[in-house]
């Protein structure tokens, strides 16, 4: 034993059995921040992790960059998409668009400059690489929703977050998709199991 320095990863405490549900948000973040992580020590997480399901959730932050370009977008969430999969290549991975949100601009409030693009994207990107893509701004009603929303008190005053009730509903709509199509693959596999 010494006392020499120590780096943290995590830490996990988990069942023996269920759903075990780790998270990594990290505030500001973009996808293509996944990148600059030491390939070799994400890699060795995920083997020993070993996850069934992987979701992807940015957009909002690379939606108001000054400095987006759709090649470098569409390459650098390609890659992170590429590298999950060759990390965890027995895992499901869903991608989570951003959801709809506004900015303030001269006493208005404006859609982010490049949303429409990052969702198509996403959507894309997705769709080549085998991934389930889950449309937010379209769930919460479209662009432009986010004004509902913030008037329902399910959004916040900065028309981009949402309060800790928009956060549970989301949650909830996302978690009744999953299931609905977890039930769905629950049923074909017993249908084609009996059939044998």
């Amino acid at each position: 034993m010494n006392d020499g320095p120590v780096r943290l990863f995590g830490w996990v405490a988990q069942n023996h059995s269920g759903i075990t549900y780790e998270t990594l948000g990290i505030n500001g973040a973009k996808a293509g921040m996944l990148l600059d992580w030491n390939q070799t020590i994400l890699a060795g997480e995920m083997a020993s992790r070993d996850p069934a399901l992987i979701v992807v959730a940015y957009g909002t932050n690379e939606a108001l960059s000054g400095s987006w370009t759709e090649s470098d977008y569409r390459s650098a969430f390609t890659e992170v998409i590429r590298r999950l999969r060759a990390d965890a290549p027995v895992a499901s991975i869903l991608v989570v668009g951003p959801p709809d949100c506004l900015q303030r601009y001269r006493g208005r409030r404006l859609p982010f400059p490049h949303l429409d693009e990052v969702i198509e994207i996403q959507r894309q990107v997705a769709l080549e690489n085998g991934c389930a893509f889950w449309d937010w701004r379209s769930r919460m009603g479209g662009a432009g929703s986010v004004r509902q929303w913030v008037q329902a008190g399910l959004s916040q005053g900065d028309y981009v977050h949402f309060t800790g009730a928009g956060y549970r509903l989301v949650a909830d709509m996302l978690i009744e998709e999953l299931m609905d199509q977890y039930n769905r693959f629950l049923a074909v596999r017993a249908e084609a199991t009996n059939g044998q």
